[in-house]
């Protein structure tokens, strides 16, 4: 059966990598979130999926130049009059836990490295072991440290339409899966590994990857999503 990844959360219908959007997910039946992880100036893992706040929240400049207390003043949204603020990393696990969903944690390490952000990672998905994680990460050689550190963890390379590094990287380190757009769905490379693709969003899209039998997809829609693999890919 095709796994169903909210992407971002529900961020068709709510603002991205929110903890409304998570909350949106579950509610949706999705089998997992995909989020976004970068590390502020003061240590936490805070979910974004920009290195600057300026598209998402009110605020300006870099996100790893904020400290905690600073990004928590941000806004980025209003719901039923509350404001709705930047969640770290472990809301977001306080959310799932006991849920079922799978964390996608993308490690967004392709513009800045931040230094042992994998260690931080593993460490906070230690204390919360009844939630399922995978890791992800445009960033090969984040994947590389991630598989250093833990044997066993499910790992994927995000591409674009270049998938040439992908088999090596797979033959080294074990990927569970490559994550590339929904255009490369056809690249000879996906009848070697397993693929997750984003984002598919059109009721057309959904149904022609549901129809492949795709190991996974990425969705803003996931409600929809579910409700068409129900259809086409009945327990």
């Amino acid at each position: 059966m095709t796994e169903i990844f909210a992407h971002r959360g529900s961020s068709g219908t709510h603002p991205e990598n929110t903890l409304p959007a998570m909350k949106a997910a579950i509610l949706s039946g999705a089998d997992g979130i995909e989020l976004d992880v970068h590390v502020l100036k003061s240590g936490e893992l805070i979910v974004m999926h920009d290195e600057r706040v300026d598209r998402t929240t009110n605020g300006t400049g870099l996100l790893k130049d904020y400290t905690h207390y600073e990004v928590k003043k941000l806004v980025i949204g209003k719901q039923f009059f509350r404001k709705i603020r930047v969640p770290t990393l472990e809301e977001v696990f306080k959310l799932v836990n006991g849920s079922g969903v799978t964390l996608n944690i993308e490690l967004k390490t392709d513009v800045f490295e931040y230094e042992g952000i994998e260690q931080k990672v593993l460490k906070l998905a230690g204390r919360f072991p009844a939630v399922k994680c995978m890791y992800s990460s445009f960033n090969p050689d984040t994947l590389i440290r991630l598989r250093e550190l833990s044997k066993t963890d499910k790992l994927a390379l995000i591409t674009h339409e270049n998938l040439e590094q992908v088999l090596s990287l797979h033959e080294k380190i074990q990927l569970d899966a490559v994550h590339p757009p929904m255009k490369a769905w056809n690249n000879p490379v996906l009848r070697q590994i397993a693929a997750r693709y984003w984002t598919v969003n059109k009721e057309e899209d959904i149904t022609r990857f549901l129809e492949l039998g795709a190991k996974g997809m990425m969705t803003d829609f996931p409600e929809k999503a579910v409700e068409l693999r129900n259809k086409k890919q009945p327990k």
